[in-house]
């Protein structure tokens, strides 16, 4: 069985911000994984632990970092 192997995609600084993106990306059928999450929320030093990390398994890295991409574009761009 060959392994999987997975690519940080994001940081993140609070966990809100993480959950939205993950679910963007679930919503078209990327598997996320967080990493720090509980740490960070529990701890309230994001920028020490580096923040919340997302990841992505390598193949679909492109695609997710496509889509988010995408999303922060919308976001800051009245004109769309």
């Amino acid at each position: 069985m060959e392994e999987e192997k997975f690519k940080l995609l994001r940081r993140f600084q609070y966990s809100s911000e993480a959950v939205i993106y993950q679910g963007k990306l679930e919503s078209e059928g990327i598997e996320v994984f967080l990493r720090d999450q509980n740490l960070i929320d529990s701890t309230m030093y994001s920028n020490l632990f580096g923040g919340i990390k997302m990841y992505v398994k390598t193949e679909d890295f492109q695609r997710a970092n496509e889509i988010l991409n995408d999303v922060n574009l919308f976001s800051v761009d009245d004109e769309q």
